[in-house]
């Protein structure tokens, strides 16, 4: 492992660490994909509304969503009250650069460094959006105008709340954060590939 960790990568794979910077660019330097995308539809509103989530603020119907919730007691959508929109575009600049970092220096331990610490970055935000949904459907404000059974929006998929048809997915940010994840074991991969295909040619010979 520790052969592994101080090597360098051949040229092929290093522009694969290179790309997985290049993808993330999108994400946080320019935030102009969302990450993720709840749609809702009800007989008062057939053409939908529509919730995106960025890697720094929440747009779409806000204010239309707000005034819905307020008659069943769910919280208000504010930005301010999202903690993670404070460091997640700084979190995904730093493993862009550590990306790019890897590839301009050419050092594999920094590209597994920072492939570890995305990936266990993706798992507490995957959970903290989680709890986030179970709180926005259970925390009701017992003096709303009309009452409502607890319940969990969709984390992914569909899902009925009250007369309201609802659609969680990922959006095209996430879409690319997995590209640039998965661009980590795919270079593994292919370096365990091309040493595999050396070994062979050295043993014909």
């Amino acid at each position: 492992m520790n052969e592994y960790l101080t090597g360098k990568f051949r040229p092929t794979e290093r522009r694969y660490i290179f790309l997985a910077a290049l993808v993330l660019l999108p994400v946080f330097f320019f935030p102009v994909l969302h990450i993720w995308e709840m749609r809702m539809w009800a007989p008062q509103y057939r053409e939908g509304l529509t919730l995106r989530i960025y890697t720094n603020e929440i747009r779409g119907d806000v204010d239309k969503i707000n005034t819905l919730n307020h008659y069943v007691g769910m919280k208000a959508l504010r930005n301010e009250d999202f903690r993670e929109f404070r460091f997640l575009p700084q979190a995904l600049t730093g493993f862009g650069v550590l990306a790019l970092l890897a590839g301009l220096f050419n050092r594999r331990w920094l590209a597994v460094l920072g492939w570890l610490a995305f990936t266990a970055f993706a798992v507490v935000m995957f959970k903290d959006y989680a709890t986030w949904l179970y709180k926005y459907g259970h925390e009701l404000d017992p003096r709303a105008a009309i009452k409502l059974e607890a319940f969990t929006p969709p984390f992914i998929g569909y899902n009925r709340m009250a007369n309201f048809k609802v659609l969680s997915m990922p959006g095209p940010g996430t879409v690319l954060l997995g590209i640039a994840w998965l661009l980590g074991p795919l270079t593994v991969w292919f370096e365990r590939r091309a040493a595999r295909s050396a070994g062979r040619s050295s043993r014909r010979q």
